[in-house]
């Protein structure tokens, strides 16, 4: 073999073997491709929030959504105004929302019934015009460990008020 096809083999094995060239992705691209890091629960098209009464031990009736955890209202919000905005708050109390403001809640007062839009455009339900929320360290049908923390979070009762035996 030549000295010319022994030089031109070497250089072609170095460019094969030759690590690939990185891609580099822009923040927002990252943050794009990994979908929401914190927030809501995802509302898919057609969603709508199931409500439903359940006893708890600690506080009475409460109202649940549709996976029997405990709905919850802040003293912080206004009337159809929620405050619980930022990750730091959402990913704690996670807010119940609603495609379309769909709700289905028998056995509850329709008329206390409603949503308010939040600034990124999502419908949260209200419940006697208190954004409501679930709580993270709830671990099932009738826990209600979030009343009472900070002072200022209470489960809700089926007329829209603080639960309470």
């Amino acid at each position: 073999m030549s000295r010319f096809a022994v030089l031109a083999l070497l250089v072609c094995l170095g460019a094969c073997s030759a690590p690939p060239e990185e891609e580099t992705a822009t923040l927002d691209e990252l943050e794009a491709a990994a979908g929401p890091v914190a927030g809501p629960t995802q509302v898919l098209p057609g969603d709508i929030a199931k409500l439903q009464v359940e006893e708890s031990l600690a506080v009475g009736a409460v109202v649940a959504d549709r996976e029997h955890n405990t709905l919850y209202f802040t003293t912080a919000d206004g009337p159809s105004k929620p405050t619980c905005l930022e990750p730091e708050c959402t990913l704690v109390w996670p807010p119940l929302l609603a495609a379309g403001g769909k709700i289905e809640a028998p056995g509850l007062d329709q008329a206390l019934l409603g949503t308010t839009k939040r600034p990124d455009g999502l419908e949260q339900v209200t419940i006697a015009g208190k954004p409501v929320y679930r709580y993270v360290d709830d671990e099932g049908a009738g826990h209600t460990t979030g009343h009472g923390v900070d002072d200022r979070w209470f489960a809700i009762s089926p007329a829209g008020t603080k639960a309470a035996k």
